[in-house]
């Protein structure tokens, strides 16, 4: 008996597969179950719940669960914390590691110094509620008999859809 490079005695050589052919010629046989595919499939149906605020819903079976141990989690039990912490970390998408990037770190301000830049920055900007309402003041003229084209349009719009 001799060993391979990684300590392993392979089969004697009357047990041993032929070269090019496969070691499960058959397949995996029909019907066959599949505790990934029986998993999935029962974590997807769905259910008819009524939600706390008295409204029926249909929801799948694992968004049920999730609300159960956020319920749990939020009562105060830290290892259904624990478990939505590990669930998050396995569903959340990974984000892309950046090697070649560069981190730009503004440099220290005061607080009035930074006041000034903000004011500086924002000295020509409307204040919100202050602006004027173009529509209404045309739609006014044109209400009073001064001439203007979107006051009119806007009244006449007015007109046709009030009747």
């Amino acid at each position: 008996m001799t060993k391979t490079s990684n300590g392993r005695v392979p089969p004697p050589a009357a047990t041993r597969f032929r070269k090019g052919t496969s070691g499960n010629p058959k397949g995996r046989p029909r019907g066959a179950v599949s505790i990934e595919r029986l998993t999935r499939e029962f974590a997807l149906k769905t259910q008819r719940v009524v939600l706390p605020s008295g409204k029926a819903e249909r929801i799948s079976r694992l968004e049920i669960a999730i609300l159960k141990l956020k319920a749990v989690a939020g009562a105060g039990k830290p290892a259904a914390a624990v478990l939505l912490s590990q669930l998050r970390g396995i569903t959340a998408p990974k984000l892309p590691e950046h090697h070649d990037c560069v981190l730009l770190i503004p440099p220290p301000m005061t607080v009035e110094e930074w006041i000034v830049e903000e004011e500086e920055r924002n000295k020509d900007k409307v204040e919100p509620g202050t602006e004027v309402n173009v529509e209404a003041e045309e739609f006014l003229k044109a209400a009073r008999g001064e001439p203007s084209r979107l006051g009119e349009a806007l009244l006449a719009f007015h007109r046709k859809y009030q009747e």
